[in-house]
């Protein structure tokens, strides 16, 4: 499942700033069963090759949250994750795309603020697990699809 995230992450991040609000008050309903927070002194460092690409690509991107949930044994529902997407429409997300592969549906959103995209938020939901991705920053899509198909060609 990572291997489908971690592009995606990338991928949609666009031209972000500020994370959900809708994003946190799920978290205080519901503790995330583990976390990454990825900031841009982390992307820095995983940059250790100074690739002038990765740096050029990351360099607006402030904080990366990645909630993970175990759905067994949880008391949110199906509904619960509805209202989520409720709510973040609420809150001016537009869902830019829902990608369904295997078991994983993904649900894509941006928020834009005078024309510029300020915000974005990726939840990936299968039978066993949901991951909310929210991303404060910014990233040249271009830029990123020039890279993702150079590392592509190295794997």
């Amino acid at each position: 499942m990572l291997k489908i995230v971690f592009p995606l992450l990338f991928f949609y991040s666009l031209n972000l700033a500020g994370q959900s609000k809708s994003i946190d008050q799920f978290r205080k309903e519901f503790k995330e069963d583990n976390n990454v927070f990825i900031y841009s002194s982390t992307l820095q460092m995983l940059n250790s090759e100074n690739n002038p690409e990765f740096a050029d690509l990351t360099k607006d991107i402030e904080e990366i949250r990645v909630l993970n949930y175990t759905k067994a044994g949880r008391k949110f529902t199906t509904d619960r994750i509805t209202a989520l997407k409720t709510s973040l429409k609420e809150e001016k997300y537009t869902e830019l795309m829902i990608i369904n592969e295997k078991d994983n549906k993904i649900n894509l959103y941006s928020r834009e603020k005078r024309g510029k995209t300020v915000g974005f938020v990726a939840l990936v939901e299968n039978p066993e697990t949901f991951v909310v991705i929210d991303v404060d920053g910014s990233l040249d899509i271009h830029k990123f699809m020039q890279l993702k198909s150079k590392l592509d060609t190295k794997l």
